[in-house]
């Protein structure tokens, strides 16, 4: 049962938002994305694409009501399988959640245990990616992309347990990772209990990191995005670069905020521990560039990874953001211990800098 549904990678991932066309102009512009897919129809559902990487926004009435409700959200998480059809009726077997598959497009779907309505969307190559789209005739071609394919996608969850059990049961994922980390001090708590559960597919490993609060936290980013959300969610999608340093250079240049450190002090720690954090393995990338730009460095493996996490992807409060992920290390799953205390602390900062403004 290594692969019992044949998937391939990620697929495309659905956001339900209220204005589609603004959020995929914004969004393209933003990410160096390209507008690749518009409506066919009067649907308001238009599609942005990079690379591998395929964002579809969609703006139908019934998906506008609940991006008003809970903000713009990912409702769907798309998995390349060899054979949609076939992956429903496996998946079918090895669960009791829903399924359907949608006869004109041929794409399945099945819902996840998260009490926030998740979708996962079984597509194969070639499929028609989104009922109501269709190519955009209009759109520029870019030759170059910040970023090639989605790495992982991190959920937030109250409960981690049946998430766990729901992916190791149907996708046939394992547990290649796990972490607890609380960081505690007068200012503040950052604190989480993460699972990463992962597969490798038949073109590229597809990983999920799932977050659970810990217990008797109320506070911290964890619990306050369940809060602030209201359920279950996606809450940054990690976007994989050759080139973390020029792929940042061109985000922050087309006004793509990241999350920083708490203050200088902070950094200066972070820096000055990274070769102890990586003993003999030696980065090419110049240091001191790599804290110019603010970008993460940690051991993976006997190799290494660079990461950085933007700030929110849509302007009014909503909990998406994305990470920009350069990994030099073939162990998969891999995400530094001294990197995910970074990101619990640099979100921190952020909540208290968006509570005062």
């Amino acid at each position: 049962m290594e692969n019992p549904l044949g998937i391939k990678r990620f697929g495309p991932l659905t956001f339900y938002v209220k204005d589609a066309q603004s959020e995929a102009e914004r969004l393209a512009t933003m990410l160096g994305m390209n507008l690749a897919y518009v409506p066919s129809g009067t649907e308001q559902i238009f599609g942005v694409e990079a690379n591998d990487v395929l964002f579809i926004l969609d703006g139908t009435p019934q998906a506008a009501a609940l991006a008003a409700q809970y903000g713009n959200h990912v409702s769907e998480i798309g998995l390349r399988v060899e054979n949609s059809r076939a992956a429903l009726e496996a998946a079918a077997k090895r669960t009791t959640e829903q399924t359907r598959l949608c006869e004109s497009t041929g794409v399945g779907y099945l819902r996840s245990p998260h009490d926030g309505e998740i979708q996962f969307r079984f597509i194969e190559d070639g499929q028609v990616p989104y009922r109501g789209l269709k190519k955009n005739e209009r759109a520029s071609a870019v030759i170059t992309y910040p970023f090639q394919r989605i790495d992982h996608i991190v959920v937030n969850t109250q409960a981690i347990k049946p998430v766990i059990a729901f992916m190791q049961d149907v996708f046939g994922m394992k547990k290649v990772n796990e972490f607890t980390i609380r960081v505690e001090n007068d200012e503040f708590l950052a604190s989480l209990y993460s699972e990463v559960m992962g597969i490798y597919g038949t073109e590229q490993a597809v990983l999920f990191p799932v977050n659970e609060p810990l217990a008797g936290d109320s506070v911290s980013q964890i619990p306050a995005q369940l809060r602030e959300v209201g359920r279950s969610h996606a809450q940054h999608i990690a976007l994989a670069t050759d080139n973390i340093i020029d792929s940042i250079t061109t985000l922050r240049g087309r006004g793509l905020g990241f999350l920083e450190f708490r203050n200088d002090e902070h950094a200066k720690h972070y820096y000055e521990d990274v070769p102890k954090r990586l003993g003999k393995i030696s980065v090419e990338e110049a240091l001191e560039t790599l804290r110019r730009l603010g970008i993460l460095v940690d051991k993976c493996g006997q190799g290494y990874l660079l990461q950085l996490f933007s700030k929110r992807m849509f302007p009014e409060k909503s909990v998406p953001f994305v990470e920009i992920i350069q990994r030099a290390s073939d162990v998969i799953g891999c995400f530094g211990d001294g990197n995910f205390a970074a990101l619990a602390e640099a979100l921190e900062h952020s909540m208290r800098q968006e509570a005062k403004s």
